[in-house]
């Protein structure tokens, strides 16, 4: 039996290992990787076009990595990134997701 692919969780620092723990006790069949941004952190005070660049990088990453799901555990992030690159940059970094 083939295992599953890996899911993804980014932050822009630590706060998202708390999601990562929870993930990992709810759905424990699954690996998983872990990117948080501490070089760049915190990312609230960006613009949207940074917070857009910086996590639309962590999310090819993740795919290039063999994820097959990307958490972002990262407020800013979900709040000024995740519908642009939703309906921007998924049907090309992932058609098949």
């Amino acid at each position: 039996m083939r295992s599953p692919a890996p899911i993804g969780v980014f932050d822009s620092g630590y706060g998202g290992l708390t999601v990562l723990k929870e993930l990992v006790k709810k759905l424990p069949q699954y690996d998983y990787l872990y990117l948080g941004d501490n070089a760049r952190a915190p990312y609230g005070n960006r613009s949207f076009d940074t917070v857009y660049e910086y996590t639309l990088q962590a999310v090819k990453w993740f795919f290039e990595q063999g994820c097959s799901l990307v958490i972002l555990a990262c407020n800013t992030a979900s709040a000024k990134a995740l519908r642009s690159i939703q309906q921007n940059d998924l049907p090309t970094l992932a058609p098949d997701k």
